[in-house]
């Protein structure tokens, strides 16, 4: 998967350096890239971007383990934390 920023949302450091107040607003509106020497160096999104981030991350993880446990096919630390619950 490869991030797509539109021009306009890339900006260098000393921008965010400069005035880090107007970026941080900004980056409620979609994500920023920061530019280091014209490379890529830091990704700015905002705080809810990153909680439907990490909800989408739990989500896919919990899919794969109940795929996984569909086909018979768990790890042994989840074996492991079935058994615990069991033994409560």
């Amino acid at each position: 998967m490869t991030l797509k920023i539109e021009p306009e949302r890339l900006i260098k450091i000393s921008e965010l350096h400069t005035d880090t107040a107007k970026w941080v607003e900004a980056s409620q509106e979609g994500p920023l890239l920061v530019l280091r020497h014209g490379k890529p160096a830091a990704l700015l999104i905002g705080l809810e971007a990153f909680e439907e981030l990490l909800d989408r991350l739990q989500l896919k993880t919990e899919l794969e383990r109940r795929e996984r446990i569909s086909r018979g096919k768990i790890s042994l630390e989840e074996l492991e934390e079935r058994l615990a619950a069991r033994a409560k």
